[in-house]
């Protein structure tokens, strides 16, 4: 019963994703998009963005991205490893839980790296600026526009 439990956990957090604090536009409430914004031309005329601005943005997203792909594979591995302990014959349950807050590290870690990409753009832009980009993807999102 126990195991089927954990299955069904293991299960919901995989299909909600890895990022729990995101939805298909950016982060629940925070109305942030994916991807490279900055280089929207709509945005950067709205935003008053430089291009010393722009670069800083590039820099930091590849910086960001970086750490995301290896911490994405430390979910991935951590997952996998918990599904090896939920297949075996011989069923640890004090084994299995401890992967599994091994799990939600990796999980809570990427989500921070994604948090802290954001924090760095509200800090870049400012408090003015930074209401008009959410306010900016709030109506395109509105209107059905890709952001």
């Amino acid at each position: 019963m126990k195991k089927v439990t954990i299955l069904a956990l293991i299960c919901f957090f995989a299909a909600s994703g890895i990022g729990l604090a995101r939805e298909p536009g950016g982060m629940v409430g925070l109305d942030m998009p994916h991807g490279k914004w900055w280089r929207m031309a709509e945005v950067v005329k709205k935003v008053d963005l430089t291009s010393g601005e722009q670069q800083k943005l590039d820099d930091l997203f590849v910086d960001s991205r970086r750490r995301m792909i290896d911490l994405k594979s430390g979910v991935e591995k951590e997952m996998l490893e918990l599904e090896v302990i939920l297949d075996q014959q011989n069923f640890d349950e004090s084994l299995c839980m401890d992967r599994f807050r091994r799990f939600q590290d990796a999980r809570t870690n990427l989500a921070n790296e994604r948090f802290k990409f954001l924090v760095k753009v509200r800090k870049l832009l400012g408090p003015d600026r930074y209401r008009q980009l959410k306010t900016e993807f709030r109506h395109h999102r509105a209107h059905g526009m890709k952001g």
